[in-house]
């Protein structure tokens, strides 16, 4: 199966569940993403291109919309909307279809909110906690509410890192009116607005709107200076998720060429902009700590490490939508099956990957 079927099989919703367009009481269209091919560096001077799995890729033609939707439920526990008692299929956000299908209202479960004199918006999916999940849904639809010109209530999860209230503050959106999501319970709204950024619609795509938020992000933090060319290397460390058992050689040997080690998680949201904004290359394995490429200034190269069980063209298009120059290799795991959580069982070919380095270094405008 090609990876545009598995994306496509992915994002497709439940057979016979309602989506939004169906139900909503008004919609607007945010913007049309066009497709664009990745920002590849100087393919010709590297060697081994068919390592490369986006070496082709294009971007998803995706259109952004804004529902206002009546009479309608939250489900935590799925992140899930559901009217007139069923699931809204376009919602249910990479979930299991079998349960969505099977979602249902529990009225011991369900909190009434009260009406509210502005504009109410889901704005999470059910992995809020995630970084890259975080800046690529959570922000650009934070980005568009704020210009609304109305007072916003955000629906948000009870549990909230620090970098997620920063986030807030550099939009302007704190308050006392948000609603905190607690497990295991529904939620009535008589108005809530849905941005399609939320259902992960754009993941693929490259936003105008997405590149804007990050942009006045970056402006909010302070990164307003030519990047310094810092060349950064993202370390996975201890992270949960497709732990490699060689990562420290590996980050050891860039260290000896001039790459600096980053631990993002250890960072504030503005000095993880500032950082990366400060960025001439930048280079790590597929996972949350990526998403910060966001913040680089056009131009930056971007260099991914790909696992083989875990083929996903999220950081090429995120790279396109900024400007940035991108390039990936993959490298084999031993896992044995296609899942984005699974340790790999074979070490990095750390000689192979520093000699790619060289190559992509030597095509920076300071080497």
């Amino acid at each position: 199966m090609s990876l545009l079927s598995r994306l496509r099989r992915l994002f497709s919703p439940p057979a016979g569940s309602s989506g939004l367009a169906e139900i909503a009481r008004s919609t607007t269209v945010l913007e049309t993403c066009p497709i664009r091919p990745v920002s590849a560096p100087c393919a010709s001077a590297l060697s081994h291109p068919e390592r490369n799995p986006f070496r082709d890729w294009e971007s998803m033609p995706v259109t952004i919309r804004q529902f206002t939707l009546r009479d309608i439920v939250l489900d935590q526990p799925l992140m899930t909307l559901l009217h007139a008692g069923h699931p809204v299929a376009d919602t249910a956000y990479v979930q299991d279809p079998e349960a969505v299908r099977n979602l249902r209202l529990r009225p011991a479960d369900v909190i009434r909110c009260a009406p509210f004199k502005g504009m109410t918006a889901s704005c999470v999916d059910h992995w809020a906690s995630n970084f890259y999940h975080w800046v690529a849904h959570t922000i650009p639809t934070l980005h568009v509410l704020s210009r609304a010109g109305r007072p916003i209530r955000l629906v948000l999860p009870e549990h909230m890192h620090p970098w997620q209230f920063e986030t807030l503050e550099l939009f302007g959106l704190t308050g006392d009116a948000h609603i905190r999501l607690q497990q295991g319970r529904q939620y009535a709204f008589s108005a809530l607005d849905y941005i399609t950024f939320v259902n992960g619609s754009a993941d693929f795509a490259v936003s105008d709107l997405s590149r804007d938020a990050y942009s006045r992000l970056r402006q909010a933090a302070g990164a307003t200076t030519p990047s310094a060319g810092r060349r950064l290397y993202i370390e996975r460390g201890s992270s949960a998720n497709r732990h490699v058992p060689n990562e420290a050689e590996l980050a050891g040997a860039l260290e000896k060429i001039g790459f600096e080690r980053v631990h993002p998680e250890t960072l504030s949201l503005s000095e993880q902009i500032r950082l990366f904004s400060d960025a001439g290359m930048v280079m790590g394995m597929l996972g949350a700590g990526m998403a910060n490429i966001a913040w680089c200034q056009p131009g930056t190269l971007v260099y991914e490490l790909v696992p083989s069980h875990h083929i996903n063209p999220c950081f090429a298009a995120m790279a396109t939508q900024g400007g940035l120059k991108y390039w990936a290799d993959v490298f084999e795991t031993g896992a044995a099956r296609e899942n984005h959580t699974d340790e790999a069982a074979i070490p990095l070919p750390v000689a192979d990957i520093l000699d790619r380095v060289r190559e992509l270094v030597a095509l920076l405008p300071d080497a």
